[in-house]
């Protein structure tokens, strides 16, 4: 019988290619990132035509626009913007380090948790509206500026940071402190404790063992760091044009000028090769650094750890109480990390609570305070008693939707676990209602002016995450499950996603979506657009997918990787086909893996400010890119109004994420390794 049953079960099996999951994510990457990159190095051999649609000649190629790059001006920001990205790193490394330690091994997993809620959430909230609080401390009429003034440490001029490097420089910093704290402890946590305490038996020192095991242990994890914060610090551009001004200007500002102001693509063509091969190349030297610095300490710890314990045997010869003292120095030594992590810890959420007092301010200007508060900006966000019906609504439907929870899970025999989707279920319902029987969607926000950016911001978030679920799902899946040769190029190429500056992503996708409009059927959707939605919205989906797709397909591939596949071998055993496999195996398997990639997709294309502002057109202007462009004047106090609520659905959803990951079995070392992408 079973050879009978042979033949009826391997024709049940997969016969295709083994990337045909990942096949749809082939496409899309080759046709919105590999090939447009590609003609940013074809450009930068060109010469500038102004009367060309595509203002470059590629008849005539050249290498002189290398030799124009490193003009006066251009090598001044280059070498700016590569000093401000190393310094800041070094910063975040070592600010970071030490709270990344602590909550690793001093802590127990309850407060490791919190520990870790408190780096997430500054870290995910959206980077335009952090780096735009920083105006309110450095503002010369500032609070701050008028107590230093009063205090008599500076002039009556106030400070003057605005528009310089140094506020480049803080901000830089703050901004990707969390990015460096998250991979560093995901390397601490995934240590074996028994190595260090193999150390220790064997009569080592703290200072031995952290140079000799855990930091080079903890070498991948530093690299990662450096990875994500070094990285996009070379092609920051939102930081430079909110703070910079003329003397803070970086160099992804500068690229952005050349293809949107002076359209000479093939010069900022060079700039963008060149900053890529900068980018890698000083890559290529913080990973030797990092490879080679732990084991230099580790060679020169013993003889400092010899000098160290002279010392000790001296100190024991005076005293009675050696391990008395040993024990308090190292309460001492917890209570030091323990004081850096708060102070780190409160220095994370003070630009955040500045934009949410700033909301409230009853001036005219956001960044200054006015002395007095007010709900003006808020009462005119929510003018009308019709906007107040909605909030009813939505608080009473998802009220009920818990109770039916509650009282289904008393009453009935499903499992708990298939109720969890009611309260959400309820929150969708809501939303579907309130969009039914009201026009507030249209009306809500209008008083304050932002109304638009907003609606804009969700709409393109939402098309994109779709976008990134699908693709990132399917090459996931195909990654864990049927890996081969053509899986360390699609892993390379998600690699560089990851890590191409995104001002390189946005300059390359602008000028691939004009030559793409010269395409027919492509040309109609990105120029006039399909539906409801103009070619603008249809941009800003590719544009955002990029990124959360390969978030997506990390996320997918580690769950799956981590499961065993004798489920999907025993449904193909039992008669089934591939397809109804996966529906009724493998989806439910990575389901909190794909709501988790969703929801942080989600967050990241709301967050998105490099992309959205060069590729959005008029009529897709999203809550970003509208912000950005307030920012040359005075911004209005409803600015704040709109960051708050955007802060709140951020939060909204990261709780989410952190629900689901958690009913799904994950520790919190475990979600602090899926948000660091790990």
């Amino acid at each position: 019988m079973a050879d009978h049953g042979r033949p009826d079960r391997e024709r049940r099996k997969w016969r295709g290619p083994k990337y045909a999951l990942a096949l749809p994510s082939i496409i899309w990457y080759s046709l919105f990132f590999v090939i447009p990159i590609a003609f940013i190095v074809v450009y930068s051999f060109g010469t500038k035509d102004a009367t060309r649609l595509l203002p470059v000649d590629l008849g005539k190629l050249t290498t002189g626009n290398y030799s124009e790059v490193f003009d006066d001006t251009f090598f001044k920001t280059f070498k700016s913007t590569l000093r401000i990205s190393v310094i800041a790193t070094l910063m975040c490394l070592v600010i970071g380090l030490p709270v990344a330690y602590f909550a690793a091994f001093k802590v127990s997993e309850k407060w490791r948790a919190i520990i870790l809620a408190l780096v997430v959430v500054p870290s995910f909230t959206s980077f335009l509206i952090r780096t735009v609080a920083w105006r309110i401390p450095l503002a010369p009429k500032g609070e701050f500026s008028r107590w230093l003034m009063d205090i008599g440490l500076i002039g009556d001029k106030g400070i003057q940071l605005l528009e310089t490097q140094t506020a480049v420089q803080i901000a830089i910093v703050y901004n990707y402190l969390g990015f460096m704290i998250l991979p560093l402890f995901v390397a601490f946590d995934r240590i074996d404790s028994r190595m260090r305490e193999a150390s220790k038996d064997l009569g080592a020192g703290r200072v031995t063992t952290f140079f000799s095991i855990t930091l080079p242990l903890a070498g991948p994890g530093i690299a990662a760091g450096v990875l994500l914060t070094f990285i996009p610090m070379c092609g920051d551009y939102v930081t430079a044009t909110v703070l910079g001004g003329a003397k803070g200007n970086m160099i992804g500002s500068m690229i952005a000028s050349q293809f949107s102001q002076a359209q000479n693509w093939p010069l900022g063509s060079a700039m963008a090769v060149l900053m890529i091969g900068a980018v890698l190349l000083a890559l290529i030297v913080g990973v030797v650094i990092v490879w080679v610095v732990p084991r230099l300490f580790g060679l020169l710890a013993p003889v400092g750890e010899s000098i160290r314990r002279a010392i000790h045997r001296r100190r024991v010869a005076r005293a009675l109480a050696g391990t008395t003292r040993k024990s308090i120095s190292i309460d001492i030594n917890r209570l030091v990390m323990a004081v850096w992590a708060v102070l780190v810890l409160v220095f994370m959420f003070i630009p955040i609570v500045l934009v949410f007092r700033h909301s409230f301010n009853g001036g005219s200007s956001f960044s200054i305070w006015s002395g007095e508060t007010s709900t003006k900006w808020w009462g005119e966000l929510f003018d009308g008693g019709a906007a107040w019906v909605v909030l009813v609504r939505f608080v009473v439907i998802t009220a009920l939707a818990l109770v039916v929870k509650r009282v289904l899970a008393r009453t009935t025999d499903i499992a708990p676990r298939r109720l969890n989707w009611v309260g959400p279920g309820g929150f969708v319902l809501a939303l579907v209602v309130n969009g039914l029987v009201s026009d507030w969607f249209r009306k809500i926000f209008d008083f304050a002016g932002i109304g638009d950016a907003i609606r804009n911001s969700f709409m393109a978030a939402f098309g994109a995450t779709v976008i990134a679920v699908v693709l990132g799902g399917l090459s996931g899946v195909a990654l864990a499950r049927r890996p081969g040769r053509w899986a360390k190029v699609f892993m390379a190429t998600v690699f560089l996603i990851l890590v191409t500056p995104e001002v390189m992503d946005a300059i390359a996708l602008v000028t691939w979506f004009q030559r793409l409009q010269e395409v027919p059927v492509l040309g109609y959707v990105f120029k006039n657009g399909i539906g409801p939605f103009n070619g603008g919205m249809h941009k800003l989906w590719v544009g955002q997918s990029l990124y959360a797709s390969a978030v997506v397909t990390l996320i997918v591939r580690a769950r799956l990787s981590g499961l065993d596949e004798s489920l999907e071998e025993a449904a193909a055993d039992l008669g089934a086909t591939p397809a109804r496999a996966f529906r009724q195996i493998t989806l439910p398997l990575i389901s909190s893996a794909l709501v988790a990639g969703g929801l942080l997709s989600f967050t990241l294309c709301l967050d998105n400010a490099i992309i959205s502002t060069l590729v959005s057109e008029a009529g897709s202007t999203t809550f970003p890119v509208a912000l950005l462009g307030a920012t040359k004047s005075t911004i209005k106090p409803f600015w704040g109004v709109g960051a708050v609520m955007l802060f709140m659905i951020t939060m909204a959803a990261l709780a989410f994420v952190a629900v689901v990951l958690r009913r799904s079995g994950e520790s919190s070392s475990d979600i602090a390794a899926t948000l660091a992408g790990n």
